[in-house]
């Protein structure tokens, strides 16, 4: 069964809406994550979003795998690029205990303050053609709500379930896959940027 193929039969996943970030492009972006899934056996994917914070990525886990569908904007201009560049050198699991990011990974951006947060990937392909039916998910902090992306909240923690009768349903029921990811333990974590290693 294909990467895709596992993350459409799965119960839960994390479902994101792709977009220009930090000055690239989406192409480029997936490209760069791809080799870094090639030489370093993993990638760390910014996603600043309140339906994917670390825990909550993590229930959609609880079977050890998981997996992450990039989606095409509602509109061309449906996904705000993000202008923040700021790379993080260290992650923690936990908020606690501070990592430094692995050796060869491409530059991991975005605005490092208190919320910035990114998802493990070991896996990711952009060698997929289908739709996806959003009618078909509900939001997974909230399953009896329709799945909803807004802005600031373009990466959403999502379940099978059928919303095709709920009142707040999106009106933009069917988007292209642009791509999709494998989740590897511990699958969502805080970011930062250190400036002075020693101090922490």
């Amino acid at each position: 069964m294909s990467l895709l193929d596992e993350a459409l039969s799965a119960p839960e996943c994390v479902i994101s809406v792709m977009g220009a970030h930090a000055g690239e492009d989406a192409a480029t972006i997936f490209e760069r994550k791809v080799g870094d899934c090639r030489t370093a056996g993993r990638t760390f994917w910014v996603a600043k979003s309140a339906k994917a914070r670390p825990h909550q990525v993590r229930a959609t886990c609880s079977s050890g795998r998981g997996y992450v569908l990039f989606v095409d904007p509602a509109s061309p201009n449906g996904a705000r690029a993000t202008a923040e560049s700021a790379a993080a050198n260290e992650y923690s699991p936990d908020g606690i205990q501070w990592i430094p990011l692995p050796e060869g990974l491409g530059p991991v951006t975005g605005q490092m303050d208190g919320h910035a947060a990114a998802l493990v990937f070991d896996e990711l392909t952009t060698d997929v053609d289908r739709m996806i039916d959003l009618w078909t998910y509900a939001d997974g902090s909230n399953p009896d709500e329709p799945l909803r992306f807004s802005l600031g909240l373009s990466t959403v923690c999502a379940v099978r379930k059928n919303m095709s009768r709920h009142p707040r349903r999106m009106k933009s029921r069917y988007r292209r896959i642009v791509a999709v990811a494998g989740l590897v333990d511990p699958f969502c974590v805080w970011l930062r940027w250190v400036t002075d290693k020693a101090s922490t």
